[in-house]
């Protein structure tokens, strides 16, 4: 069902928002509530009749014509959110996304490599302080090139934060992202098979080689490049995906900003901020506090079980008392 809501409300996202639009939106979304339930009764799944809802729904162009309204364009879209993030904006967090994400999988990288240097320290050669020094210099490199882009990313965030998206912004996102899902899918697989392939290289390089320090040396080797691999293109492909989860940037998914969650929860937005924020401490708070007293550790923990459940219909039933307001 939410995803009826969603579709709607990416529908009427330019549409002004009058007394007259707000109902029919709320007309719209009955029908097509009613519609739904009655395709599940004849037997169809619930990802069928979603979709035979949505394809059978006529053009918003026709219905607002029909209220005798016109959609507005993006420049009085830019002109209402005098701050929305355009596409320019949008092509420079994906290009320091992409950096970020080359310094960070380096950085992963280069630690491994630390890791599988000092592996030889332990050789007894008169040189054996020399893999130290290759451990030192790899750990050194790998926090410069992590904690500089971290701060650089942490900083870009910081000024989309909770900005609207236009929908030339969010189109392009789309489109960025299905453009990068063979390379993400790829780079994903590869990742995944290079650190599977890391463990048997021990195997190898031990019990047929004799070798054992190599063989660990060659394990963080290739694992670092497996993990370089994954963390790469995942960083990137979450980039892009970013601009297309919401009307509003996001930085973090589990605590929106106050306009997305104002958008998200309407005049339920201070109490759901109260609620996201208190939840989860107190969660552990009684967690400890009434394991202690009881001694029951051992069962406590199905708290954590019950908590979860509580919390996603809270946060939906926010959401849905406001759409219900609409």
């Amino acid at each position: 069902m939410n995803t009826i809501r969603n579709y709607l409300d990416s529908l009427f996202l330019n549409v002004p928002k009058t007394a007259e639009t707000q109902k029919a939106k709320k007309d719209l979304l009955s029908t097509m509530e009613d519609h739904y339930y009655e395709l599940i009764e004849e037997g169809k799944n619930e990802n069928e009749a979603i979709g035979t809802v949505i394809n059978e729904f006529g053009s918003i162009d026709e219905l607002l014509a029909e209220l005798e309204l016109e959609k507005k364009d993006s420049s009085e879209q830019d002109t209402e959110f005098f701050d929305a993030i355009d596409i320019k904006e949008a092509f420079d967090f994906w290009a320091t996304v992409r950096r970020f994400a080359f310094s960070v999988s380096s950085g992963i990288l280069l630690f491994c490599l630390a890791l599988s240097t000092v592996v030889f320290s332990d050789n007894g050669s008169i040189i054996a302080a020399l893999p130290i020094v290759f451990f030192f210099i790899f750990i050194a490199l790998g926090v410069g090139l992590i904690v500089p882009a971290g701060m650089k990313y942490s900083k870009t965030f910081e000024t989309l934060e909770d900005r609207p998206l236009t929908q030339e912004t969010q189109k392009e996102a789309r489109t960025q992202v299905k453009n990068y899902e063979k390379s993400f899918r790829s780079g994903l697989s590869l990742g995944i098979g290079l650190c599977i392939l890391a463990i048997p290289s021990i195997v190898f390089f031990s019990e047929f080689l004799h070798l054992d320090t190599v063989g660990v040396s060659t394990f963080f080797g290739i694992a670092g490049i497996g993990v370089f691999l994954i963390v790469y293109t995942s960083i990137i492909y979450n980039g892009f995906k970013k601009m297309t989860k919401s009307h509003y940037f996001i930085s973090d998914e589990d605590e929106p900003g106050p306009r997305a969650t104002e958008e998200t929860y309407g005049k339920n937005a201070p109490f759901i901020n109260f609620f996201r924020r208190i939840y989860w401490p107190c969660i552990v708070v009684i967690y400890f506090l009434g394991s202690s007293i009881t001694g029951g550790w051992s069962y406590s923990w199905l708290i954590f079980v019950i908590a979860g459940p509580i919390y996603s219909f809270v946060m939906e039933q926010g959401a849905r008392n406001k759409n219900e307001e609409q």
